[in-house]
């Protein structure tokens, strides 16, 4: 919002030509490195606000504060993240600020013409990010250090106002002043921005309470004489703008001049305010609670001395969410200097310690972890969750610090509250070697903790992701109890990409594209790109690949795949099991043994297998856009269905053995005769690729998974639809239903894996991976899902 004592200048006119004339980037600088309070964020808040601007961007304009805290590569990460969220809306997470950077600008090179204002960048690493990619973006940057610019972008310089200008802002809504002391104020003020509004508001408190403006002005200016720049000096002289300590002495001199104004204690008070972080929004109630502690005010004492001080422009007030202030940072700076470190510190832990008293007590998750003390993570307040780490350094609470910060419910709390980067960039904080270990962890698996819905879903892909080290697993351990959390998938075994877990794929270049679990539960058979077909024993992890011992023999006699393995079914008995192929065939296999006893052919890639429940028969389906049902003992085709217009990628067999159901590219559901290969039931709906379909237990419904990346729940008598399951963001590549009928598990190309309820027709836990997930299959203690890093996952669903 543009204030009303605004005055207009040349500089908004020639940015406004710059940003719509094109271009990667505009600077609004200045060229006094290190001062601030000369306009140049209201100048581009003008800019952001002009007609020509918002029409030519659509009002695609967006103003962003970066600051002199965004330091290293965990908070400018953090940073372009939350920028992402609020240009795009995407809420992917980088632990690199270049990959979330680069991110950023691929998303924006597909929306139209954008305007985002970078305000108060200190640093090249903090800009980096936010100058890649995104052609049809303009960045409106304002610095004080204008080398961070491309030397072929236009730089818009700011320094002190013209005197009209300044001349506007010292009398703004002021009775007329004479014209020598207006001059003398402009000479003491030296035309800077900050100082002449300043200056401005201490007349007109003083013009309110009946004083008369000249001798208001007077006073005022007497006291930025014997206290600013030429206190030592001749008055008449204007002073050196260029000069720091200058600088200092004319900030010094404003802001006592207008805390005299305030009531007794009220400079104290105001001092105070200089523990909070810059470039914020601060809670009024946060600001009572302080000053309720330090100086024992009332609420009503608190907001009326809040709004004595927004009166002479120490601070500014918005009207929301209960009331928040905001500090110019030049002002920031002074009330540091003031308190000083010794009071910074006590004011820090006055206010952690009446935070404090507000939460409840908290004992560590695990004897090994240090005990919190409080229940940080039930505090509701968005300002203290972000910045309760820095204040509890600040407050010398290192070690407090270190205990919130790696205690797993407050970094539950932070992901689902902030995202990836929020609880990794509190550990980044500390200077200490475990909290940097600790960190290190997360980032390793930031880009898997993307929100979810429910939110609280990603904390289980937390669980899951963190390394198996004890300070992670007993924490985890602990969690898992609370029944808040439940139901989720948690790991039965560390997942195949950290290394020594038992189901570790040999071939780690080539991903396993299908499973299947017996009907004991005792072993699972794989097969995927390197066109193996494997045997697993989840109780030892021993895995041996069929037709192997062929090849050691004779690599001429090799009697497997000479494809990529699409499909594996095992029979009920467990005493064959059939795979199918890429290669147009399908074949049979003894597990014990690793012979094949018949191979079924295709005249195309074979992209699915079922087998009867009586096991008399198997039915597949192929690219040829046929589905065929073979006899077991004579490996004839019993019958066949033609009904699909495209490849048949999917096929499922009632629990009765009396229909079949199959999926294809034509986006349809068929449900067809076994015996005769006739057509019962089309089902349309989906709008992409039928990759997957599943049949409950007890035959009463089916659901089907597809690229359209939605899930179907169909009745099969009537082909009714009864549910449309949405939340994936890629292609549904597999569908399982669980032996009770409860749960439906999804495998998605967007590297999850989702359970549903189906009663309430809610997802209710995910998984992530580092890639996508290409199958899933249930067993009766647990899913186990092939795909995501190049492996086996094996989760149990605790309720």
């Amino acid at each position: 919002m543009i204030p009303g004592w605004f005055v207009d200048r040349s500089e908004v006119h020639e940015t406004v030509r710059a940003v719509c004339r094109g271009g990667r980037s505009v600077a609004i600088t200045t060229s006094l490195w290190g001062a601030g309070g000369f306009g140049k964020t209201t100048l581009a808040t003008a800019v952001c606000a002009n007609t020509r601007v918002q029409r030519h961007f659509r009002s695609r304009v967006y103003i962003v504060t970066i600051g002199r805290d965004v330091r290293g590569r965990a908070a400018i990460a953090s940073k372009v993240a939350e920028v992402t969220r609020f240009v795009t809306g995407d809420q992917t997470a980088f632990e690199d600020p270049d990959l979330a950077g680069s991110h950023l600008g691929r998303l924006l090179d597909r929306q139209p013409r954008t305007l985002v204002f970078l305000d108060d960048v200190w640093e090249e690493a903090q800009l980096r990010p936010f100058l890649l990619g995104g052609e049809r973006c303009v960045r409106l940057v304002t610095t004080r250090n204008p080398e961070l610019i491309s030397p072929d972008a236009p730089r818009i310089h700011v320094d002190q106002m013209s005197l009209e200008q300044a001349f506007a802002v010292l009398t703004w809504n002021l009775p007329p002043l004479p014209a020598v002391l207006a001059s003398d104020l402009l000479q003491a003020t030296g035309r800077w921005a900050l100082l002449l509004r300043l200056t401005n508001r201490l007349i007109a408190e003083q013009v309110a309470t009946a004083v008369g403006v000249t001798q208001a002005a007077t006073e005022v200016l007497e006291q930025l004489r014997s206290q600013g720049p030429n206190a030592f000096a001749d008055p008449d002289m204007p002073w050196d703008l260029d000069d720091p300590q200058m600088r200092s002495r004319a900030v010094r001199a404003s802001i006592e001049a207008a805390t005299t104004r305030l009531p007794s204690g009220g400079d104290r008070r105001f001092a105070e305010l200089g523990i909070f972080a810059e470039d914020e929004s601060i809670p009024v109630p946060l600001v009572i609670l302080l000053w309720k502690t330090t100086g024992g005010l009332t609420e009503q004492k608190s907001r009326s001395l809040c709004r004595k001080m927004e009166r002479l422009s120490l601070l500014t007030i918005t009207p929301v969410d209960d009331g928040r202030i905001r500090l110019h940072d030049v002002i920031r700076d002074y009330l540091r200097s003031e308190l000083g470190d010794s009071a910074l510190t006590d004011v820090n832990a006055q206010l952690l310690d009446a935070v404090g008293d507000t939460l409840p007590q908290a004992s560590p998750l695990t004897p090994a972890t240090l005990a919190p003390e409080r229940a940080w993570w039930e505090n509701k307040d968005g300002y203290l969750r972000d910045h309760l780490i820095s204040h509890l350094l600040a407050a010398g609470r290192d070690t407090q610090a270190l205990s919130v910060a790696g205690d797993l419910r407050w970094i539950e709390s932070r992901l689902v509250s902030r995202g990836a980067n929020a609880p990794q960039g509190d550990l980044a904080r500390i200077p200490v070697a475990r909290a940097q270990a600790l960190a290190y962890d997360l980032t390793l698996v930031a880009h898997l903790l993307t929100p979810t819905t429910p939110s609280k879903a990603v904390i289980a892909v937390l669980h899951s992701r963190l390394p198996p080290h004890s300070q992670w697993r007993d924490q985890i351990t602990a969690r898992q109890q609370d029944p808040a959390l439940r139901p989720l998938l948690a790991n039965r075994w560390p997942p195949p990409d950290y290394a020594g877990t038992r189901l570790h794929h040999p071939d780690r270049a080539k991903p396993v594209e299908a499973v299947a679990i017996s009907a004991d539960n005792t072993w699972l058979a794989t097969g995927g790109f390197d066109r193996s077909v494997r045997i697993w024993h989840p109780s030892t992890g021993n895995c041996i690949a069929l037709g192997d011992h062929y090849a050691a023999i004779d690599p001429t006699r090799r009697r497997g795949h000479a494809s990529t393995v699409r499909a594996v079914a095992i029979a009920r008995s467990g005493t064959w099991l059939a795979t199918s192929s890429d290669d147009n065939s399908v074949r049979i296999w003894d597990p014990g043994s690793g012979d094949v006893s018949a191979v079924l052919r295709h005249t195309s890639a074979v992209r699915a297998v079922a087998i009867a429940p009586h096991s008399a028969w198997l039915a597949t389906t192929s690219d040829d856009q046929t589905a065929r049902v073979w006899d077991r003992s004579t490996q004839s085709i019993r019958s066949a269905f033609n009904g699909h217009a495209g490849a048949v990628r999917s096929v499922a067999i009632s629990p009765d053995a009396t229909w079949v159901a199959t999926g294809g590219d034509d986006a349809t559901v068929q449900i067809w005769d076994p015996s005769s290969g006739e057509v019962s039931l089309v089902l349309g709906g989906h709008t992409g690729a039928v990759r997957s379909v599943a049949i409950s237990p007890d035959g009463a419904w089916m659901a089907s998974g597809s690229e359209d990346t939605t899930v179907k729940i169909w009745d099969p008598r009537s082909g009714q639809l009864s549910a449309n399951l949405e939340g994936h963001s890629g292609a549904v590549r597999s569908v399982a239903i669980s032996p009770s009928g409860t749960w439906i598990a999804t495998a998605s190309d967007d590297w999850s894996v989702r359970i549903w309820d189906v009663a309430s027709e809610s997802l209710i836990s995910l998984q992530r991976a580092n890639r996508p997930f290409h199958s899933c299959a249930w067993g009766s203690e647990g899913l186990v899902v092939a795909g995501g890093a190049l492996g086996l996952y094996l989760f149990s669903l605790l309720t």
